[in-house]
């Protein structure tokens, strides 16, 4: 929803006008001053910029050295002990269990 517009504004002409006679009224020396300060953040940027790709560079080649040079090894094969599951060992192992589960009436539920 858009809200309406503000009638007390001057146009764009009217603005325009406006921001001519300030600049007419500005001295050499400070449209001097802005326009090396517009400049020089350019100039800033722009080395770095240069900065972090140079980082950037060193880690991604030190990463790079560093996984040739010792590569990961695999994680050691389980050698398999037994042919199957044999998870009967642990019922023959106690034999209260089934002496418990005998007494009680939870094995009939």
């Amino acid at each position: 929803m858009s809200r309406p517009v503000n009638s007390t504004l001057p146009d764009d002409a009217a603005l325009a006008q406006l921001h001519a006679q300030a600049v007419n009224q500005l001295s050499p020396a400070t449209l001097a001053r802005l326009r090396a300060a517009r400049h020089a953040p350019r100039q800033a940027r722009a080395h770095g910029w240069w900065l972090a790709t140079a980082c950037s560079l060193v880690v991604a080649l030190g990463l790079g050295i560093s996984f040739t040079a010792h590569p990961p090894e695999p994680p050691p094969v389980q050698m398999a002990g037994s042919a199957g599951d044999d998870s009967s060992d642990v019922l023959d192992e106690n034999p209260d269990l089934y002496l418990w589960l005998g007494a009680t009436d939870l094995a009939m539920e």
